[in-house]
């Protein structure tokens, strides 16, 4: 009686562990032995390799994200049934930045107020994975005024916190003078009837906060019965810009 009996397990390498970037889709499991081996992968034994019998086992991932690690197990058995069993890694992560494909202009107002509000409807970005989120990172100002340059940030972020972020200027200068009403002309009968000026007689406004009144002086045009006194005041805003208005007084 002469027994033939292969109890002896075959060898099965796995390829080397693999790279995809946005989804394991994008490394595919091998179907059939031939693409197995074509990866790179091998199979032996004492006897001979039962080739129809190459499977994916099974694939299971690690549960995280960035990167995620999907670890395949591949099985292939000999003429006799016994198998062997080997794993391939594939790690899925996402290094590059999105690229932000539309951004604001760059703005000048006249006034603090006018300052527009962030707006991340106004940028768009794409990814060469999907989801990309838009925040606004926040305002800095440079301290300065007339003009003051504030700096807005935008950021880009992919599901893997891969970000890219650009920025938009936005200048406050006010140019706009005040404009200024001075008290309505008088005559006096005697040049100790002239009246004192009087800073709150005078109105003002301006396009943005902050008007400051003053009496320039009076200038007479040195004659006398009449005399004309020309008095002038004068509104300043916070930018240094001005504008003068007159009350003629006769004497």
């Amino acid at each position: 009686i002469i027994t033939v009996d292969d109890t002896e397990d075959p060898v099965i390498t796995c390829p080397a562990d693999l790279t995809a970037v946005c989804d394991i889709s994008e490394q595919p499991a091998y179907t059939s032995y031939a693409e197995f081996v074509a990866a790179g992968g091998s199979a032996s034994d004492n006897c001979a390799i039962d080739e129809s019998s190459f499977i994916l086992l099974s694939e299971e991932s690690d549960g995280l994200t960035c990167p995620e690690t999907v670890t395949r197990t591949y099985q292939i058995a000999d003429l006799c049934g016994n198998t062997d069993t080997c794993t391939q890694d594939i790690v899925v992560d996402d290094t590059e930045d999105p690229v932000i494909t539309s951004s604001p202009d760059d703005v000048t107002v006249q006034c603090i107020e006018d300052v527009p509000a962030a707006d991340i409807g106004l940028v768009t970005a794409t990814d060469n994975c999907d989801g990309v989120t838009i925040t606004h990172v926040g305002d800095v100002s440079d301290g300065g005024s007339c003009p003051e340059v504030i700096t807005r940030t935008y950021r880009a972020t992919d599901d893997c916190g891969n970000y890219t972020e650009v920025t938009q200027t936005i200048t406050v200068n006010d140019t706009e003078d005040p404009v200024i009403t001075c008290p309505a002309d008088l005559s006096v009968q005697c040049i100790g009837d002239v009246p004192e000026p009087d800073i709150s007689s005078v109105t003002a406004t301006d396009n943005c906060d902050g008007v400051t009144i003053t009496w320039l002086g009076d200038e007479s045009d040195g004659n006398t019965c009449p005399e004309i006194i020309t008095r002038t005041y004068q509104a300043e805003d916070d930018c240094g810009n001005t504008a003068t208005c007159t009350q003629i007084i006769t004497v």
